[in-house]
C-alpha cells in the first residue's frame, strides 16, 4: 500500500463521501456483490481485473476503493 494511503471504515466513508471534492469510487468486489447493491456512482472494476485496467482512473481526483 502506499504511503500516502488510508483506511476507513465503510461507516466512516459514508459520513465522509459529500465532503471529499469529487472522488473516484471504485468497487472491487465481484460482480454478484456490486450487481446487489453499491455506492451509487462507483466504477466496477473487480480486483482481479484492476492491474490491467489500472490506466482508466483518474488520478486527478480522490480515490476510494472498497
Amino acid at each position: 500500500m502506499a504511503s500516502d494511503a488510508n483506511y476507513i471504515s465503510p461507516q466512516e466513508l459514508y459520513a465522509e463521501l459529500p465532503t471529499i471534492a469529487a472522488p473516484v469510487v471504485i468497487d472491487v468486489r465481484p460482480h454478484e456483490a456490486y450487481a446487489a447493491g453499491h455506492i451509487p456512482g462507483a466504477h466496477h472494476i473487480p480486483v482481479d481485473t484492476l492491474a490491467a485496467r489500472l490506466g482508466e482512473i483518474p488520478r486527478d481526483r480522490p480515490l476510494v476503493t472498497y
